[in-house]
């Protein structure tokens, strides 16, 4: 009798739980280092902000911008949990940890237990998911959501008679649908897959009038906010993208695909290593895509009914592919849409193919020394990101200037929107004016009459200036304001401008 059988069972029954505490310490730690060092910058200060606001007054704002409100109302709640820098950025760092389990899955579903355990590993440590985990923005949980739609899709599919999954298909995809609208992209890719899943196979009557009742629940679910959503798309919105990003080129494709390698701080890295990043991540990514001959199951596991291993991968290809290049193309033929904080959720697919490419490797050790060259370029990547001061120092320059203000001074913002981040560090202890029409050459002297009345009597004038930006390119603010008052000093604001303190004791006069 084999006495070494129950020790092996026994052992293998641990082998699950250990590998998930595993990886989920991993992610939080990887999401937890220096999470609160910098300061907010603009977009987590209008989080704040938003999820400061009653319930009610949150949906009536955001619809009227690009973004939807769940996210907002999941951080009014949590930021009863403190409003640091970390305890607002924490919520997106739970999100990351979540996905990490959910990539897994996934993973396991799709192509077996060994892929899946290497893709959870590989989001644990990428350093453009844990960047985005680190900020007070949505871009987290629409990655999460995405995914566990997609995931719970899959299952449901497997198993129709599990109503739980449906339940919990329906709740995830309705909630990403709330939480960012680019949540379209999965809904699409779910429903083409099932489509050629149905010309394809035989499927059940009660699988396809589940996926109906799904899909109709869904719409339901989403009815109310539906011609919110219709309106960017029909009169415009995110105007931003237009302005600062505008039409992608072909190398934004590519500086995308860089970004899911190595992440932010791709000048950080040592020339060696990047390059070593690149060609493990392309290698590893054009094996995934190479299907084993005559396989009719991944080695670790038996592959589910309902799809082989072709048609999963042509679903994880179809994942990264169609997402970009639809958002690519309309960015060229409609309106600017492209951002490349948008396609996080379509890492996903990208790293699923490349941890099946290190499982496609045919010796244990080669898989082994693959697996720890990974870990260390992306490893690189999450240190470089660390010593990238990325984000304006408001909480300097805040508390710069409300110890050096004298009784009467005023902050003048072009753009006004700066307010948001100073004003969170300030705390009110400074008067601030944020209303300078913009773009400033376009009101003209309208502008130029809104700045003479924000400085009549205040003796100093602090301007916060976004020098180079298209709302005030040619510093009409700042020319009025020297010729008008007298200018006392000048300093650089890192990644915004210039900040210029002029005394207005004695103002020259009016425009």
């Amino acid at each position: 009798m084999n006495s070494d059988g129950p020790k092996l069972a026994s052992r293998s029954r641990w082998v699950a739980p250990l590998t998930t505490l595993a990886l989920v310490a991993l992610a939080g730690a990887a999401r937890g280092i220096g999470i609160g060092v910098e300061s907010l910058w603009l977009d987590e200060a209008t989080s704040l902000i938003l999820a400061r606001m009653s319930v009610p007054d949150l949906v009536r704002w955001t619809a009227l911008d690009i973004h939807p409100p769940l996210y907002y109302m999941l951080l009014h709640f949590w930021r009863y949990l403190g409003e640091s820098e970390a305890a607002i950025r924490s919520l997106s760092a739970l999100a990351g940890v979540l996905n990490v389990l959910v990539i897994a899955a996934l993973g396991r579903t799709l192509f077996g237990r060994r892929t899946g355990w290497v893709a959870g590993l590989l989001l644990a440590l990428a350093p453009l998911h844990v960047w985005y985990s680190q900020e007070a923005r949505m871009y987290a949980w629409i990655a999460l959501l995405v995914t566990t739609s997609l995931w719970l899709a899959i299952e449901a599919w497997l198993e129709p008679t599990r109503w739980a999954l449906w339940v919990g298909y329906v709740l995830a995809t309705t909630a990403a649908l709330y939480t960012h609208y680019y949540a379209v992209f999965g809904i699409l890719l779910a429903n083409l897959f099932f489509l050629y899943l149905l010309i394809r196979r035989r499927l059940t009557k009660r699988l396809f009038w589940s996926w109906a009742v799904a899909q109709g629940a869904v719409f339901a679910l989403f009815l109310p906010w539906l011609p919110t959503f219709l309106l960017p798309i029909t009169v415009g919105g995110g105007g931003w993208v237009a302005l600062g990003v505008g039409k992608p080129s072909v190398a934004v494709l590519a500086q995308t695909a860089v970004l899911y390698m190595v992440g932010m701080g791709r000048a950080l890295y040592p020339a060696l290593i990047r390059r070593a990043a690149y060609a493990l991540f392309v290698g590893l990514f054009l094996v995934g895509l190479w299907p084993r001959k005559g396989a009719a199951q991944p080695e670790d596991e038996p592959m589910p009914r309902l799809f082989s291993e072709r048609e999963a991968i042509g679903f994880c290809l179809a994942y990264l592919v169609a997402p970009l290049g639809i958002a690519w193309v309309s960015s060229q033929l409609f309106k600017p849409m492209y951002s490349a904080r948008y396609m996080l959720p379509f890492l996903m697919p990208f790293l699923l193919l490349t941890a099946r490419g290190v499982g496609r490797i045919p010796w244990r050790v080669g898989r082994i020394a693959t697996l720890i060259a990974l870990v260390g370029v992306l490893v690189v990547g999450i240190a470089a990101q660390t010593q990238m001061m990325d984000k304006p120092d408001w909480r300097g320059w805040a508390q710069q200037i409300v110890v050096r203000a004298e009784p009467g001074d005023v902050v003048v913002f072009v753009p006004g929107w700066h307010a948001k981040p100073f004003d969170y560090y300030a705390r009110g202890a400074v008067e601030l004016y944020s209303d300078v029409p913009v773009p400033v050459d376009q009101f003209g002297q309208q502008a130029l009459d809104a700045v003479a009345a924000a400085i009549q009597g205040h003796p100093r004038v602090w301007l916060i200036w976004e020098t180079g930006h298209y709302t005030d390119r040619d510093g009409q603010v700042y020319r009025y304001l020297a010729q008008h008052c007298r200018q006392i000093e000048e300093h650089d604001l890192s990644l915004v401008g210039r900040v210029i303190l002029f005394d207005n004791s004695a103002s020259k006069g009016q425009p």
